[in-house]
């Protein structure tokens, strides 16, 4: 009948029913996707306190301050009465917490801040129409769908609103936070901005500078303000970083209208240098895809980013429709992965090498080696997921472990398994090597398996190392535990409590180590409503402090440390 009656009204008409289509085939079976357990808002603490403690000692000499940052708002009341649920975990509005740790004095203080509160008072008042998240979809009608994709349209492609112009909490930027972040010239001179530089970052082209010691977001900003050829929408969440030229390295990522991706570097002076524009592939020319790139690899003469086939198989369109940047995202079976390799001094693509097909969200170490022949190999280590399925799956992180209904009829959707299945394990820790003299990939080794939120010491950035840490799922204990891999040997050392819900550790190493892990590693460990400050041995991998935080649950996704005088240690 509908599309009878687009017929009779005409192109119009047929518009109209094409959209209707795709709000029944995608946006609902996208919907679909997410039905999580909800998880309820965190509490912020602006005004600094002192966490009690538990149990243990800290190091006498562990002196410094802890960022971490991730979702704490899940949940916003309208002025109609009605809750405002975020059903995907990477979506919930961010929060920042920060812990400064004193050895000598045996004390933690903490406060924390919500970071987006001008975004969720948009939201509150009924004025979100035209809100992109990352996976969430709230559940509307036809109309409101309608209504809600020619207000994106307008404010996205027709009438964008400069980022200048933004309120320094209308964002939502909640993945890493990195202190002693390089800020642009015009940034960084602008009066009323705190000396310190504390900068959050998302996988979206978009900064947010906060105060370093309060959390007040202070201003937001883009890539486009270091050099106007960064302005395409998408970036890396994880920057890579040398601790000892001081470099930062990204890239700017356009899907329309046709798919390319600015490639840079930034000096410690604010200085930009554009590095590569990849439109083809060095290999055989053929078009570059633009995928879903998290993180990427550095060593010392070389950024690495690998193009996987979790690619935006639509040019964003689905993003502008659905307002959801997943619903744009592809899984292409057997299609390969390519690692583009570009020089970081002198610039240029040099290689794109083609390697069997996987996706990382976050990569360990690189470093290269000359073999025994005189090639150049590259070691790129990361935790790799055989296939894209785990963008949905991570649908409910930090929420409950829940139980597979293994009757239900899977199919495929988009290249994802419909429904998904729960997350039981995360991906492998693998190091692929690369022969940058005979453009090949030489073969991919797993270090070990079911690691994810890879951390090392910083000053082996780039460098050979032994010792990676990392966050292991142990699903009959229906607990998230922490592991430490000797590369060397492929041991691992494994600290778990059953029912509890580690984050990703930081390793903190003693100012006078005697070994690469003599050193702290720093987590928060949520159990049932409780979320704690957890110190380990990161030689033992045991417990030697514990501080209770508060009686709620902090999901945190990453976090840097600095000491007192704000000397980066460990960033993200």
């Amino acid at each position: 009948m509908l599309l009878v009656a687009s017929i009779v009204l005409g192109p119009l008409g047929y518009v109209f029913y094409l959209l209707y289509l795709n709000y029944n085939h995608v946006y609902k079976k996208i919907q679909s996707m997410h039905k999580p357990v909800m998880i309820g808002n965190t509490p912020e603490c602006q005004d600094r306190i002192t966490l009690e403690k538990v149990s243990g000692q800290l190091p006498s000499w562990l002196n410094g301050v802890m960022y971490r940052v991730g979702p704490g708002v899940f949940n916003i009341k309208q002025k109609n009465g009605i809750t405002y649920t975020i059903r995907h975990a990477f979506d919930g509005l961010p929060m920042v917490h920060r812990f400064q740790l004193n050895g000598s004095t045996q004390t933690i203080t903490y406060n924390s801040r919500h970071t987006a509160k001008s975004l969720e008072k948009e939201i509150s008042s009924g004025a979100d129409k035209g809100l992109v998240f990352f996976g969430h979809v709230p559940e509307v009608s036809f109309l409101t769908w309608l209504i809600n994709w020619i207000v994106r349209l307008n404010n996205l492609i027709l009438r964008p609103k400069p980022i200048h112009l933004t309120k320094p909490d209308g964002k939502s930027v909640g993945v890493t936070v990195t202190p002693n972040y390089t800020l642009p010239a015009g940034v960084s001179m602008n009066n009323g901005l705190s000396k310190k530089s504390l900068v959050a970052k998302t996988d979206a082209n978009v900064l947010q500078k906060l105060h370093a010691e309060t959390l007040v977001p202070e201003l937001v900003f883009s890539y486009k303000d270091y050099d106007p050829h960064l302005n395409g929408p998408f970036s890396a969440a994880h920057h890579q970083f040398d601790p000892e030229t001081n470099e930062l390295f990204n890239f700017s990522l356009h899907l329309f209208p046709k798919p390319k991706m600015t490639v840079f570097k930034t000096s410690k002076e604010g200085q930009t240098t554009l590095l590569a524009e990849i439109t083809h592939r060095k290999s055989d020319h053929s078009e570059f895809r633009a995928s879903y790139i998290h993180s990427f690899y550095l060593t010392k003469n070389y950024v690495i980013i690998p193009e996987s086939p979790l690619v935006y198989g639509d040019q964003g369109l689905n993003a502008l429709l659905q307002g959801a940047v997943l619903s744009s995202m592809r899984w292409i079976d057997q299609a390969p992965l390519y690692f583009h390799v570009i020089h970081r001094n002198e610039g240029g693509l040099v290689a794109s090498i083609p390697a069997p097909a996987f996706y990382t969200f976050h990569v360990a170490n690189a470093f290269e080696e000359v073999s025994l022949d005189g090639d150049l190999l590259l070691h790129l280590d990361s935790s790799a997921f055989s296939d894209g399925d785990i963008i949905y799956q991570v649908r409910n992180f930090g929420g409950t472990f829940l139980q597979d209904d293994l009757s239900l009829k899977r199919t495929k959707f988009n290249g994802f398994t419909f429904p998904p299945f729960q997350q039981t394990s995360f991906g492998h820790l693998t190091r692929h090597t690369l022969n940058l003299n005979q453009h090949t990939a030489v073969f991919a080794h797993i270090l070990a398996e079911n690691i994810e939120f890879p951390r090392f010491h910083q000053e082996l950035i780039g460098k050979p190392y032994r010792f990676v840490y990392g966050c292991r799922i142990i699903h009959d204990k229906r607990s998230t535990g922490l592991a430490k891999v000797d590369v060397s040997n492929q041991s691992v050392i494994q600290h778990q409590e059953s029912g509890y819900e580690y984050s990703e550790p930081i390793f903190i190493p003693h100012p006078q180590a005697k070994s690469e892990d003599d050193g702290v590693l720093l987590s928060l460990a949520n159990h049932t409503e409780c979320c704690y400050l957890v110190i380990l041995n990161a030689i033992d991998m045991k417990e030697l402090a514990r501080f209770k935080i508060g009686q709620f649950t902090a999901i945190t996704f990453h976090g840097s440390f600095v000491d007192y005088a704000f000397k980066s240690i460990n960033l993200n």
